[in-house]
This record gives structure tokens, sequence and C-alpha cells, in this order.
């Protein structure tokens, strides 16, 4: 993951935010991309009114999300004046700019907002108040680019939502025009988009679309729906016309809600790289997805399932919106390969997909008090004691699959008793004397600030320090951690408060504070551990029991 810097021109107070005004983007795809952070804002403030300034023609697709209080239209025409005037007179806090144009920081200043966060880029940065410059390295996925937004400043965005984010009144819809063309209940929907807003140049020869279509219902026996804009109706028109059988033409015929109804009804899409594939993988339906000039790295489908089929041409990746060669990257995907990529996909008997034989689960361990003997405010490598059966119960839990990784509040660095290179040399002087016994840790994770302190540029605490999540999700983001199979072992109040902030397991030990939090816990009325174990050892046998790993 690339490294972001900040250019701050002016702090704020991140727990006295009561209003947010998030731009959105103009694109469908781009838009359903920015959902999951949509969805991780909301749990940064939950308490805040969050407001999103959308184009008329997407605010079908956000109207009904449980995340977003309000939604604001953006007028066709005198956008600026609108912002100078109706817009200020709402009184936003702070705007979160998810496109990177020029235009959109222009808007939220003459609205007078007076924080504005976005990406430097355009030559908007005077106008940005927080610019995030995010460094050279591996590309980010779009939907990873908008949530390095919220990284960058520490706010919840470590991982992204798995489940459906639209809500289902887009089915009865649905359903009643199935019903009107015909198209009985189980029958087998194979949706097609031929189309591509961009341009032709990210399109698949429309000939190729018809002749897959007739080989899917010859072998298949399947109902094809070709979808589209109305700007790409006589493309799904001139597909139906080269078929031998017959497809539904959509093109041009269907609301973003109809659209999203219909969708969910199909078992499968063959598309483009297209804004209806990203929404049709917002909805879990299985894409077979077909790239040419873009990077699938950067733009392709969400989540699990998918098939993506990419020949890349050394003239690939390109930003021409109409090939002005031999359109070789599109050409090289023929009829057969693509009809047999959907075939696998739809006879693929197991739910067990490469992301979860990938992803592991963890668990997220305090360090003194837990593994290392309480040490108090000094931090020095000599000091450093594992308590006994910590290695084993470490050991075990990497051998039952778990990874092991370490969170931790280290304010001494702010206060000036330490330094970052000596928390370091602390870890690998603890690592050596663990795996001297058979134990390891798969990372350290610390929080360096003050309790009081926080993070440049707030002004309050920041987003890292437990019981906040900060450690855990960007450890769950950087490691691709399976947070549903997870856990959090500590011995102290604030690792029983993060673990219910996540919705995590948690177990406290009785070594370190453990005893001393037990009481302060019960005295509080919680936040109460799953399970109290009398060391790491203990935690260790009741959670490899309770997962079945035993």
């Amino acid at each position: 993951m690339s490294v972001t810097t900040l250019r701050v021109r002016r702090t704020f107070e991140l727990d006295r935010l009561r209003s947010i005004l998030v731009v959105s983007p103009n694109w469908l795809g781009d838009a359903v991309l920015a959902l999951p952070a949509l969805a991780n804002l909301r749990r940064s403030f939950p308490d805040a009114r969050i407001s999103l300034l959308v184009r008329p023609w997407l605010s079908q697709l956000f109207h009904s999300l449980p995340f977003i209080d309000e939604l604001v239209e953006l007028p066709s025409r005198g956008e600026l004046i609108w912002a100078a005037t109706a817009l200020r007179q709402r009184n936003f806090e702070l705007a979160l700019l998810l496109p990177n144009s020029f235009r959109t920081a222009l808007i939220s200043r003459l609205a007078g907002i007076p924080h504005r966060i976005g990406y430097v880029a355009d030559g908007r940065g005077p106008l940005l108040t927080v610019g995030v410059c995010p460094s050279g390295g591996t590309a980010l996925h779009q939907a990873d680019s908008y949530l390095g937004l919220l990284r960058s400043l520490r706010w919840d965005a470590w991982f992204r939502p798995a489940e459906c984010l639209f809500p289902k009144e887009g089915d009865a819809e649905a359903e009643k025009l199935l019903t009107d063309l015909g198209i009985l209940p189980h029958a087998l929907l194979i949706g097609m988009t031929p189309g591509a807003a961009y341009g032709t140049a990210k399109r698949w020869p429309a000939d190729r679309f018809a002749a897959a279509a007739d080989l899917l219902i010859d072998r298949l026996g399947a109902t094809v729906l070709l979808f589209g804009s109305p700007r790409e109706a006589s493309l799904t028109g001139a597909i139906r016309e080269q078929m031998r059988g017959t497809a539904i033409d959509l093109g041009g015929r269907t609301t973003l809600t109809e659209l999203t109804g219909l969708l969910s009804r199909c078992t499968l899409l063959l598309t483009n790289d297209t804004g209806t594939m990203h929404l049709a993988s917002a909805l879990g339906v299985p894409c077979v997805a077909l790239f040419g000039p873009t990077d699938p790295h950067r733009t392709g489908p969400l989540g699990t399932g998918h098939r993506i089929l990419h020949d890349p041409a050394v003239c690939s990746p390109c930003r021409y919106r109409d090939c002005p060669v031999d359109h070789r990257c599109m050409q090289a995907l023929d009829v057969e390969r693509v009809v047999t990529a959907v075939e696998a996909l739809l006879a693929r008997s197991t739910s067990t997909t490469e992301e979860n034989i990938r992803r592991r689960p963890a668990v997220f361990l305090d360090r003194d008090g837990t593994i290392n003997v309480e040490v108090g405010p000094i931090q020095r490598p000599d000091l450093m004691r594992p308590i006994p059966g910590a290695a084993e119960a470490l050991k075990r839990l990497g051998e039952k699959g778990y990874l092991r990784i370490v969170v931790s509040n280290q304010a001494r660095v702010a206060r000036g008793d330490a330094t970052e290179e000596l928390v370091e040399a602390t870890h690998q002087r603890l690592l050596q004397l663990l795996s001297e016994a058979g134990g390891e840790i798969d990372a350290f994770y610390y929080c360096p600030h003050h309790p009081r302190e926080g993070f440049f540029p707030y002004r309050r605490a920041c987003l890292c320090r437990k019981p906040a999540p900060g450690l855990i999700q960007q450890a769950a983001f950087e490691r691709q951690v399976d947070m549903e199979r997870s856990y959090v072992v500590g011995d102290k109040v604030s690792d029983m408060q993060l673990a219910n902030r996540l919705g995590l397991p948690s177990v406290l030990v009785l070594t370190g504070y453990g005893r001393e939090s037990l009481h302060r816990l019960h005295a509080a009325g919680g936040p109460m551990p799953a399970h109290t174990a009398r060391d790491l050892l203990g935690a260790t046998e009741w959670i490899v029991q309770r997962s079945g790993r035993g």
C-alpha cells in the first residue's frame, strides 16, 4: 500500500463534527466503488449528519442507503452560483471530496465549508484545508483510493464491507417486469452489458456478444438480458438483430432502480468494464468481466467469485476512448474462450473462493501483561520477559492457522521516554526470546500518540490509540485478515472495549492487569469478555476449542 502525506492548512476537532458533506463521483461505476468509503465514514461518525452531493442521475443509487442521511442534488446549470448561495446556507462543517477535480474543490470553497479534505490533484491543492498526497508505489484499486482518504486521517476504513450495500426495493419492480416479459420465475438469467460509457475502446465486439449469447442459449437454455443506457440502445438492438436466438433487449428501458433489481435476479453477468459491472458485483452477482485497455487491478469487480479475462497488449493500459489502431486487446478474446469462462463460473460447485482461501483469521494481542511481563512505563529491550506459556500459546495459534498480531499503545514515545527506534528494538528482542521457545509473532502495530495530544491534523485524540479501532483495522487491511473468525486477547479494559467496538469475541487474561481489569469491568457493567483465562495459553485453548480447530 502506498504511503500518504498530508498538507494541513487548518486543524479541526474531530469529536465536534456534526455535519459532513461528501461529494460523490459522477460515473455509475465510480459511485458504486465509493460505497465502502461511505459505509466506513458512518462508522467513524455515527452521530454526525452525513449528506451526499450527487448528480441527479445517480440519486436512485443512494437514496435508500442506511449510512447516508440526506441527498443534495447538484444542479445541472449554475452550480457555482448555487454553491455560493444555497449550499453556503447549509453550514456544513467538513467536505470530503471523492472526485479529484478542481471544480469539486471550488464548489466546496464557495459553499464556505471550513474544512475541505481531498487528494491533491488537478491544481486544487490551495483550495483544500487537508490535502492528501499519495506517494508512488503499487496502484490502488479505485475503491481503495477512496478509502485511502479515510485511512490517511486514521478514520475507520481498513476493510471493505462484504455484504450487499443496496436495499431490496427494486426487486418487486424487476419481478413485475420479468413477468410482463413472460420469463418464468426459475429461468436461468444471464445478463450482458455490451456497452461502455467511456468509449468504444472498452467494448468487446458486438458480433461476438451476439455469438456468445447464442451459444449460451443453445448449451445452457439460458435467457439472455441485454442491458444498456439510452445511448447504448442502438448497440443492444444491433446485437439482438445479429443473434439466431432470442434475447430480451432492455437497452435504454430501465431505471437505475429497475436495473438493480434485474441484476440481482441474474445468475451471472457477462460484461465489459462498465458501471453495471460494479453494480452487479456490489449486489453479489458473479461477473465474467472482459478487460482490454483498462487495468483490472484498478477497476476490476469487487468481491469474490468473478472471472476476469484480460490479454493486455503492449500498449495497455491506455486512456483512449476509441482505439486508434487495431483494438487488439479486445480482439484477442475469442467467443469460445468467453463462453467457456461463463460455463466454468456457473458450474463451480463450491462456495470457497480464492479470497477466502487467502484470508486468515487473526488473534489480536496486547503486549505487556499478555505476552510479556508487565514492565511499566520504562521501555528497554533488556526488560523483555515473556510470560510462561506465552511462546507455546503463540506457536499453537500459528499451527492452527491464526495470524498473531500485537496491537499496543506506546504513549511513552510521545512523552519522550522512548523513541520509535527503541520500540522496534524492544519488539525484536521479544521476538528473539519467543522464537527461542518456539513462538512467533506475525506483526506488531502500535500507537505512538499521547492520549491527550492525538494525531495531527486533529486537536483531539487519534483513532489508532486503543480502544479506538484504527490499529486493528489497519492490520486487517494490510494482512488480509478474515475478521469474522478473529479474536482479541488482552489484560486491560481498553482491550475489551476495543473488541466490543469491532464486534469481535474477546478473552481477558488474568496476567498483568487482568484481575484489576475484571473488577473494573464488573463495576462499570461491561463490556464483559466472552471468556476469562488464567493466561495466554488458557486463552489459546479456549479459542482453538471454540473455533473447532483443535
